[in-house]
C-alpha cells in the first residue's frame, strides 16, 4: 500500500483533507540513509509498547517509591491511576519552557521528571542547566511531539504516531546499557489499531473522510496504559523510514506558513528541528472560529491539548494556553501549495 506522493503544487485539490491522524507510511529511501528507529535509538536500548503512556507507566511502576514529576501542560492522558497518588506538577512558563525550579529544589534522589520538547523543539538552555545539577534525579524527555530533538541526556520517550504513518507505538530509550528496562509482555490487537490507517492510505482523496475519521476516533478512545507491545508493522516502518525525508518537509513547509502567518505566531523564531506542527496564538473567540472554519474546509487543524493535567485554579497559564492554540499540519505529506491554502483560509478567517 503505498504512501499518497504529494500533490502537484499547480494543481491542488481544493477540498483534499489536509492534517489529521497519518495514513500507512511505506518504508522509503536508499538503504544507506538515516532512518527513524536508528536515530531514536541512537544504539540504546529500547523498549517497544503500543503507546506512550503504557511505556511510562511501566517506567514509573519500575521505580514504585520515586515521585512522578509531570508538567502541568501535558495531555491528561498521562495521567494513570498507578502513580497518580505520588504525582506532582509544575509549571510551564511563556514560549512552553518547563520551569524546573521547584523540581530543582524540592525533588528528592531518585525522583522521575518528564520533560517535554514542547512541540517538537529542543529543551532550553535553561532547562538543560537546571538538570545537570542535579544528575540524581531519573530525567525523561518527552519526544512524543520530536521527530528530531537533538542530543539529550537521560531516558527518552516516544509516540510515532503522531509524527508519521504508523497506527501505534510508545519508544522507551534507556540512558545506557546498564540501566534495568521495563519490556511489555502481552501482544496488541494489530487488526484493530491498523484498520483506521489504512483505511485512510486507500483514499488519498479523502472521499471517505468520514469512514476512517470515525474509525481512527474509536480507536483512540479504546487506547490505554497496559503491558502491550507495539506491532510489529510500526516496528518495521520506523526501521524504515528515512528521517530526511521527514524532517526535510516539515521545516519547509513551516516557513511557508511563516512568511504569512508570523503575526499571529506562537512560536515567532525560526524553529531549531523539525516542528511538529505551525502554532498559532489567538484570543479564544478568534481561536474556535478558526479552528472551526478549518474544519469546514477540512483542513484539521489540531489543539495541544484541550484537556491537560494541570487544573485552572493552580495553573491559569497552562490553562489559558487550552483555549488559544491551534496547530496547523505542515509535515511530510505536503508541500507549498497546500501551505498556501492553509494560509488563505486562516487569514480569511481572522478578518
Amino acid at each position: 500500500m503505498a504512501h499518497p506522493a504529494p500533490a502537484d503544487p499547480g494543481h491542488e485539490d481544493p477540498h483534499r483533507p489536509i492534517g489529521g491522524f497519518f495514513e500507512q507510511h511505506e518504508p522509503d529511501g536508499p538503504a544507506d540513509v538515516p532512518r527513524v528507529l536508528d536515530a531514536w535509538t541512537a544504539g540504546r536500548p529500547y523498549a517497544a509498547y503500543v503507546n506512550a503512556r503504557s511505556a511510562f507507566a511501566a517506567l514509573a511502576a519500575q521505580y514504585p517509591e520515586a515521585t512522578v514529576w509531570l508538567p502541568a501542560f501535558l495531555c491528561r492522558d498521562m495521567a494513570q491511576p498507578a502513580y497518580a497518588a505520588r504525582t506532582r506538577l509544575y509549571t510551564v512558563r511563556e514560549g512552553f519552557r518547563p520551569d524546573l525550579a521547584a523540581v530543582e529544589a524540592q525533588a528528592a534522589p531518585g525522583d522521575l521528571v518528564l520533560v517535554p520538547a514542547y512541540f517538537g523543539q529542543p529543551l532550553s538552555g535553561l532547562a538543560r542547566q537546571l538538570l545537570a545539577r542535579r544528575p540524581d534525579l531519573r530525567l525523561v524527555e518527552d519526544r512524543a511531539q520530536a521527530l528530531d530533538a537533538g542530543p539529550g541526556a537521560g531516558w527518552r520517550l516516544y509516540s510515532p504516531r503522531k509524527l508519521l504513518g504508523v497506527a501505534d507505538g510508545g519508544l522507551l530509550v534507556a540512558p545506557d546499557a546498564s540501566t534495568p528496562l521495563p519490556q511489555p509482555t502481552a501482544t496488541a490487537d494489530a487488526a484493530a489499531l491498523w484498520a483506521a490507517p489504512q483505511m485512510r492510505a486507500e483514499d488519498p482523496d479523502g472521499r471517505r473522510n468520514g469512514l476512517w475519521h470515525a474509525a481512527n476516533q474509536a480507536k483512540e478512545a479504546a487506547m490505554a496504559a497496559g503491558d502491550q507491545a507495539m506491532t510489529p508493522l510500526s516496528l518495521a516502518i520506523l526501521a524504515g523510514v528515512s528521517m530526511q525525508r521527514l524532517a526535510a518537509p516539515r521545516l519547509a513547509n513551516w516557513r511557508g506558513l511563516d512568511q504569512r502567518l508570523q503575526p499571529w505566531s506562537a512560536h515567532p523564531e525560526a524553529p531549531a528541528a523539525p516542528p511538529l506542527g505551525y502554532v498559532l496564538r489567538l484570543d479564544p473567540d478568534r481561536r474556535d472560529r478558526v479552528l472551526h472554519g478549518l474544519h469546514a474546509q477540512r483542513i484539521f487543524a489540531a489543539v495541544h491539548w484541550p484537556k491537560i493535567l494541570g487544573r485552572p485554579e493552580a495553573f491559569p497559564r497552562e490553562t489559558q494556553w487550552t483555549r488559544e492554540l491551534v496547530t496547523l499540519p505542515c509535515d511530510h505529506r505536503y508541500n507549498v501549495g497546500e501551505m498556501a491554502r492553509i494560509a488563505d483560509a486562516v487569514i480569511a478567517l481572522l478578518r
